[in-house]
């Protein structure tokens, strides 16, 4: 497991979109956008799922993942390679339940169905420049 840069900390605490991509039984790729991905702690990513079948479906089959957060800004990108789990109970449930409270009250988001916890094996310079591709963690 990889800690996580600097880089992509500030990254998911500005609130940044995550792109989320998994693959079914057959191969088939999907990707699905995420409002909800942040820091867990430093090692995970995590994200709420709340509408993602297919991601779920995904996870379920095979938990590799890879995860692209962009600054469009800053022009920064990173891509996250790593695990992921579905948690539907616990602890980790219980405090993205909390985390997210405000935020699903608000926009009438239906509860979560689980908490998609993302064990981070490498982290990969996606922006543009001189780094492009090169594994920063």
């Amino acid at each position: 497991m990889a800690k996580l840069p600097k880089e992509l900390i500030e990254l998911l605490v500005g609130g940044h979109l995550v792109w989320v991509a998994t693959v079914d039984a057959d191969g088939m790729p999907n990707i699905s956008i995420k409002g909800s991905g942040a820091l867990l702690d430093d090692e995970h990513l995590y994200f709420a799922d709340m509408f993602s079948r297919k991601t779920r479906d995904n996870i379920a089959h095979n938990g590799r993942v890879a995860v692209g957060i962009h600054d469009r800004d800053a022009k920064v990108a990173l891509q996250v390679k790593g695990h992921a789990e579905l948690i539907d109970s616990g602890p980790i449930f219980d405090t993205v339940t909390e985390r997210l409270a405000t935020l699903s009250a608000a926009a009438h988001l239906p509860p979560m169905k689980y908490v998609v916890r993302i064990s981070v094996d490498s982290v990969w310079d996606m922006g543009p420049g001189p780094d492009a591709g090169k594994q920063i963690a």
